[in-house]
Protein backbone atom coordinates (compact mmCIF):
# COMPACT_ATOMS: atom_id res chain seq x y z
CA UNK A 1 0.00 0.00 0.00
CA UNK A 2 1.00 3.70 -0.76
CA UNK A 3 -0.48 7.03 0.66
CA UNK A 4 0.27 10.54 1.45
CA UNK A 5 -0.25 12.88 4.75
CA UNK A 6 -1.01 16.39 4.46
CA UNK A 7 -0.25 19.24 6.59
CA UNK A 8 -3.49 20.46 7.71
CA UNK A 9 -5.47 17.05 7.21
CA UNK A 10 -7.20 14.62 9.52
CA UNK A 11 -6.97 11.45 7.60
CA UNK A 12 -8.75 8.48 8.42
CA UNK A 13 -8.06 4.31 8.30
CA UNK A 14 -11.47 2.43 8.49
CA UNK A 15 -12.27 -1.35 7.59
CA UNK A 16 -12.95 -4.28 9.61
CA UNK A 17 -10.57 -4.89 12.75
CA UNK A 18 -8.38 -8.04 10.72
CA UNK A 19 -8.38 -5.36 7.41
CA UNK A 20 -4.82 -4.49 8.70
CA UNK A 21 -5.48 -1.07 9.54
CA UNK A 22 -4.21 -0.91 13.23
CA UNK A 23 -0.82 -2.21 11.88
CA UNK A 24 -0.60 1.07 10.07
CA UNK A 25 -0.13 3.57 13.06
CA UNK A 26 2.73 1.30 14.45
CA UNK A 27 4.23 1.37 11.13
CA UNK A 28 4.05 5.45 10.72
CA UNK A 29 5.65 5.35 14.66
CA UNK A 30 8.50 3.01 13.84
CA UNK A 31 7.35 0.58 16.12
CA UNK A 32 6.37 -2.01 13.47
CA UNK A 33 9.54 -4.34 13.30
CA UNK A 34 8.36 -6.61 10.88
CA UNK A 35 7.46 -3.79 8.33
CA UNK A 36 8.50 -3.46 5.02
CA UNK A 37 9.14 -0.46 2.56
CA UNK A 38 9.42 3.03 4.13
CA UNK A 39 7.77 5.94 5.52
CA UNK A 40 9.65 9.41 4.92
CA UNK A 41 8.58 12.85 5.72
CA UNK A 42 8.67 16.05 3.35
CA UNK A 43 12.27 16.56 4.01
CA UNK A 44 13.75 13.24 3.29
CA UNK A 45 13.85 11.84 6.66
CA UNK A 46 12.79 7.65 7.21
CA UNK A 47 11.13 6.61 9.83
CA UNK A 48 12.52 3.33 11.12
CA UNK A 49 12.18 3.29 14.83
CA UNK A 50 10.59 4.69 17.39
CA UNK A 51 12.87 7.35 18.74
CA UNK A 52 13.41 8.48 15.31
CA UNK A 53 9.95 9.22 15.32
CA UNK A 54 9.02 11.04 18.23
CA UNK A 55 12.60 13.56 17.63
CA UNK A 56 11.30 14.13 14.18
CA UNK A 57 7.81 15.33 16.11
CA UNK A 58 5.56 12.23 15.63
CA UNK A 59 3.17 11.17 18.22
CA UNK A 60 1.33 7.64 18.34
CA UNK A 61 -1.95 6.44 20.14
CA UNK A 62 -2.01 2.64 20.65
CA UNK A 63 -5.66 0.90 20.65
CA UNK A 64 -4.05 -0.47 23.50
CA UNK A 65 -4.69 1.45 25.65
CA UNK A 66 -3.34 0.32 29.27
CA UNK A 67 -0.55 -1.93 27.59
CA UNK A 68 1.08 0.22 24.77
CA UNK A 69 -0.33 3.72 25.51
CA UNK A 70 0.41 4.59 29.08
CA UNK A 71 2.33 3.30 32.22
CA UNK A 72 -0.12 2.42 34.36
CA UNK A 73 1.79 1.79 38.02
CA UNK A 74 3.05 5.57 37.21
CA UNK A 75 1.55 8.59 38.06
CA UNK A 76 -0.04 10.69 35.69
CA UNK A 77 2.50 13.40 36.03
CA UNK A 78 5.45 11.23 34.92
CA UNK A 79 3.44 9.71 32.03
CA UNK A 80 3.00 13.23 30.54
CA UNK A 81 6.27 14.61 31.23
CA UNK A 82 7.94 11.02 29.42
CA UNK A 83 8.21 12.56 25.66
CA UNK A 84 9.85 15.34 26.67
CA UNK A 85 12.69 14.43 29.43
CA UNK A 86 15.30 16.03 27.25
CA UNK A 87 13.17 19.74 27.40
CA UNK A 88 12.89 19.55 31.44
CA UNK A 89 16.65 19.41 32.71
CA UNK A 90 19.00 22.02 33.97
CA UNK A 91 20.08 22.85 30.66
CA UNK A 92 24.06 21.91 30.89
CA UNK A 93 22.73 19.07 33.27
CA UNK A 94 21.56 15.45 32.57
CA UNK A 95 19.14 15.94 35.82
CA UNK A 96 15.61 16.21 35.24
CA UNK A 97 14.69 19.67 36.68
CA UNK A 98 11.56 18.44 38.70
CA UNK A 99 10.16 21.93 39.60
CA UNK A 100 9.90 22.58 35.58
CA UNK A 101 8.55 18.73 35.20
CA UNK A 102 6.10 19.05 37.86
CA UNK A 103 4.48 22.71 36.36
CA UNK A 104 5.10 21.11 32.72
CA UNK A 105 2.96 17.81 33.60
CA UNK A 106 0.50 20.41 35.45
CA UNK A 107 -0.33 22.55 32.53
CA UNK A 108 -0.85 20.05 29.74
CA UNK A 109 -3.02 17.72 32.61
CA UNK A 110 -5.48 20.95 32.92
CA UNK A 111 -5.47 21.58 29.41
CA UNK A 112 -6.86 18.58 28.66
CA UNK A 113 -9.62 18.82 31.69
CA UNK A 114 -7.63 15.35 33.48
CA UNK A 115 -10.29 14.79 36.32
CA UNK A 116 -7.91 13.93 39.34
CA UNK A 117 -6.39 14.76 42.64
CA UNK A 118 -3.50 15.57 41.14
CA UNK A 119 -0.54 14.51 38.74
CA UNK A 120 0.58 12.81 41.60
CA UNK A 121 -2.05 10.38 41.56
CA UNK A 122 -1.39 6.96 39.52
CA UNK A 123 -2.61 6.24 35.73
CA UNK A 124 -4.49 3.09 37.26
CA UNK A 125 -6.75 5.08 39.27
CA UNK A 126 -8.33 6.55 36.34
CA UNK A 127 -11.33 6.01 34.30
CA UNK A 128 -10.29 4.89 30.23
CA UNK A 129 -11.10 8.81 29.20
CA UNK A 130 -9.18 10.16 31.66
CA UNK A 131 -6.37 8.12 30.81
CA UNK A 132 -6.76 8.87 27.23
CA UNK A 133 -6.40 12.78 27.72
CA UNK A 134 -3.71 11.89 29.77
CA UNK A 135 -1.97 10.21 26.64
CA UNK A 136 -3.10 12.82 24.64
CA UNK A 137 -1.62 15.69 27.29
CA UNK A 138 2.01 13.88 26.50
CA UNK A 139 1.95 14.41 22.79
CA UNK A 140 0.51 18.32 23.18
CA UNK A 141 3.42 18.86 25.66
CA UNK A 142 5.40 17.43 23.35
CA UNK A 143 3.91 19.47 20.52
CA UNK A 144 3.88 17.00 17.86
CA UNK A 145 3.46 18.04 14.00
CA UNK A 146 1.89 14.29 12.87
CA UNK A 147 -0.72 12.80 15.86
CA UNK A 148 -1.41 8.86 14.85
CA UNK A 149 -4.77 8.40 16.73
CA UNK A 150 -5.85 4.38 16.77
CA UNK A 151 -8.96 4.23 18.17
CA UNK A 152 -8.99 7.49 20.27
CA UNK A 153 -12.49 7.06 21.54
CA UNK A 154 -12.71 3.48 22.11
CA UNK A 155 -14.38 2.63 25.10
CA UNK A 156 -15.19 6.79 26.45
CA UNK A 157 -17.78 8.29 27.36
CA UNK A 158 -19.78 10.58 25.24
CA UNK A 159 -18.53 13.69 26.80
CA UNK A 160 -14.68 12.67 26.12
CA UNK A 161 -15.18 11.55 22.88
CA UNK A 162 -16.69 15.25 22.22
CA UNK A 163 -13.38 16.76 23.96
CA UNK A 164 -10.99 14.90 22.05
CA UNK A 165 -12.97 15.68 18.48
CA UNK A 166 -12.54 19.47 19.29
CA UNK A 167 -8.99 18.82 20.26
CA UNK A 168 -8.59 17.23 16.66
CA UNK A 169 -10.31 20.22 15.28
CA UNK A 170 -7.87 22.66 17.10
CA UNK A 171 -5.22 20.66 15.55
CA UNK A 172 -6.02 20.56 12.26
CA UNK A 173 -6.67 24.52 12.11
CA UNK A 174 -3.07 24.89 13.99
CA UNK A 175 -1.27 23.23 10.89
CA UNK A 176 -1.23 19.62 12.62
CA UNK A 177 -0.97 15.97 10.43
CA UNK A 178 -3.94 13.44 12.13
CA UNK A 179 -4.47 9.73 11.14
CA UNK A 180 -7.09 8.60 12.32
CA UNK A 181 -7.94 5.02 12.60
CA UNK A 182 -11.39 3.72 14.06
CA UNK A 183 -14.11 0.73 13.34
CA UNK A 184 -16.33 3.78 13.98
CA UNK A 185 -17.82 4.32 10.73
CA UNK A 186 -19.69 7.65 11.71
CA UNK A 187 -16.70 8.89 13.45
CA UNK A 188 -14.23 9.18 10.30
CA UNK A 189 -17.06 10.41 8.31
CA UNK A 190 -17.55 13.23 10.65
CA UNK A 191 -13.84 13.84 11.57
CA UNK A 192 -11.82 12.92 8.23
CA UNK A 193 -11.18 14.97 5.25
CA UNK A 194 -10.02 11.89 3.50
CA UNK A 195 -10.85 8.33 4.27
CA UNK A 196 -9.00 5.56 3.12
CA UNK A 197 -11.04 1.75 3.56
CA UNK A 198 -8.55 -1.01 3.82
CA UNK A 199 -9.53 -4.87 3.18
CA UNK A 200 -7.28 -7.97 3.42
CA UNK A 201 -4.06 -5.87 4.44
CA UNK A 202 -4.05 -3.50 1.07
CA UNK A 203 -6.18 -0.03 -0.12
CA UNK A 204 -9.81 -1.48 -1.09
CA UNK A 205 -10.90 2.76 -1.81
CA UNK A 206 -10.69 6.25 -0.91
CA UNK A 207 -13.26 9.06 -0.62
CA UNK A 208 -13.09 12.26 0.41
CA UNK A 209 -14.99 14.50 2.93
CA UNK A 210 -18.62 14.88 1.63
CA UNK A 211 -22.49 15.59 2.40
CA UNK A 212 -23.61 12.73 0.44
CA UNK A 213 -21.13 10.17 2.12
CA UNK A 214 -22.96 7.48 3.97
CA UNK A 215 -21.90 4.49 5.81
CA UNK A 216 -23.49 2.12 3.15
CA UNK A 217 -20.59 3.78 0.79
CA UNK A 218 -17.93 2.93 2.92
CA UNK A 219 -18.92 -0.75 4.01
CA UNK A 220 -19.53 -1.69 0.32
CA UNK A 221 -15.96 -0.93 0.19
CA UNK A 222 -14.73 -3.26 3.11
CA UNK A 223 -16.41 -6.28 2.17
Amino acid sequence: MNFDLHQGEILGFGGLSESGMHEIGKAVFGASYDREGTVTLKDGTQINDIPTAIKNSIAYTSKDRDNESVVINQSIGENIIMPSLNYLDYGKSPFINWKKARQFANEYAKEMSVKMQSTDQFVSELSGGNKQKVVLARWIGKGSNIVVLDSPTRGIDIGVKQDIYQLMNKMRKNGKSIIMISEELMELIGMCDRIIIMKDGAISGEVLRSPDLDEQKLIAMMV
